[in-house]
């Protein structure tokens, strides 16, 4: 990862983040002694914070899917002891996720989706109307 955001910046910066990409569809992976292991896939960002206070000061919180705690698409990660924030640019410029890395050297990647497109119209459709012509 490189172009880390400075620590003193992290709430600020993860807060803007969180606004300008709410609800855009995701994928969270943990890398680590185990290889690269995938939370999730497709559920939408509520959103990414940084605790600088109490017992959690240190860690970052990123929540995935449904509105409250009780909705089962829900995902509350914690990274913590939080080291380093990236955010991953891609190559058209616009940003493509997070990386965070540990003091333990973990790394996690939050990673944006593109959801599959629904085509114009169905195959079936397409044939009955090139009949109805």
């Amino acid at each position: 990862m490189s172009g880390f955001i400075e620590q003193d910046q992290w709430k600020s910066f993860l807060d803007e983040f969180s606004k300008r990409n709410q609800l855009r569809a995701t994928r969270l992976e943990v890398v680590g002694e185990l290889g690269d292991q995938q939370e999730e896939e497709h559920l939408p960002l509520v959103g990414v914070s940084f605790e600088t206070r109490g017992t959690a000061a240190g860690n970052v919180e990123v929540i995935l899917g449904g509105e409250g705690p009780a909705d089962e698409r829900r995902v509350d990660h914690i990274i913590s002891n939080v080291r380093r924030i990236a955010p991953l640019i891609g190559v058209t410029g616009f940003e493509d996720g997070l990386g965070f890395e540990d003091q333990e050297g973990g790394k996690t990647l939050l990673l944006f989706e593109r959801l599959p497109e629904l085509p114009e119209a169905t195959t079936e459709g397409r044939d009955a109307a090139s009949t109805l012509a």
